[in-house]
């Protein structure tokens, strides 16, 4: 090769960059472990717990409606029966479970006139034709004694219970005529034969403790079985029930006002034979009889 040759450049050539690559740490082994499973709930404290608050709440409740009960009853007997000062509580009201006493609401003075009662057939509830009685305007009206209403009673102003009702044929309560008059238990009343408003009756009392037909106990009793034709007899009483305080002396003069008060399809008002001159006893049979209510 002589000096005058001429030597071809060099071609180009392409450089390619090493990416830099860093290094990954290596995972330690406690990284690699599965984590523990979530704990499930305890299904049966679960239970428990919403068992006892359920308790908690009802209990609460109950108590919260007792004393809203107790409050709206107190505002209600205020508004419907205010008493004056001084003034003695004469119908009764409610009956206290706990003491075994009766608590009494008086009408207002103003509103005490008498008032023209009548007895109902228990299965019909229509008023028995014919038989009606007079109630001071004190004593609170006449209301079923029980669904079957075979009785109707009030409260008298001494605490004692009056009752009445018709019996025989069409009615819930049997005809007394033929049958020993006692008490629920079989114990027999002191009775004598009298007339009430002309018609022939039969008069009860006793002053032991007893129950009647409904199973009211009583300490004190007196009543009336009255015959109002062949088939329909009335029976009307009062009586002290029993672990109340009653006045039964002065209810019986109560008692004996409203009796003188029944009439009988128009006859003259009821008018009773003094005791000195009835007869004593009834024709007694197998079957006992218990007074109503």
């Amino acid at each position: 090769m002589d000096e005058h040759t001429t030597t071809s450049p060099a071609p180009n050539l392409t450089y390619e960059e090493t990416p830099v690559i860093t290094p990954q740490p290596e995972p330690s082994p406690h990284m690699t472990e599965t984590p523990p499973p979530a704990k499930k709930p305890n299904a049966i404290l679960g239970f428990f717990k919403g068992l006892i608050f359920f308790v908690i709440l009802f209990i609460i409740g109950f108590v919260l409606s007792g004393y809203i009960r107790d409050f709206l009853g107190s505002i209600a007997t205020r508004q419907a029966s205010p008493l004056t000062t001084g003034q003695k509580p004469i119908a009764p009201g409610t009956e206290s479970t706990n003491t075994g006493t009766m608590l009494f609401t008086a009408p207002e003075a103003t509103s005490a006139s008498p008032t023209t009662q009548y007895v109902l057939n228990g299965l019909t509830r229509q008023a028995v034709a014919d038989i009606s009685f007079t109630l001071p305007g004190y004593v609170l009206p006449l209301a079923c004694d029980g669904s079957a209403c075979g009785s109707q009673g009030t409260y008298l102003p001494g605490g004692t219970r009056f009752t009445i009702a018709a019996r025989g044929s069409g009615q819930v309560l049997a005809d007394f005529r033929g049958k020993i008059i006692s008490d629920a238990s079989g114990k027999p009343f002191t009775v004598t034969l009298t007339t009430i408003a002309g018609k022939p009756a039969t008069e009860f009392t006793n002053a032991q403790v007893g129950s009647t037909i409904g199973g009211f106990g009583f300490s004190q009793m007196h009543g009336y079985m009255i015959e109002v034709n062949d088939t329909l007899s009335l029976e009307i009483n009062h009586f002290s029930p029993s672990g109340n305080k009653t006045d039964f002396t002065a209810d019986d003069a109560v008692f004996k006002t409203i009796v003188q008060s029944l009439t009988f399809g128009g006859t003259a008002k009821g008018s009773i034979i003094p005791a000195g001159v009835t007869s004593p006893g009834v024709t007694p049979s197998i079957e006992p009889l218990a007074p109503i209510r």
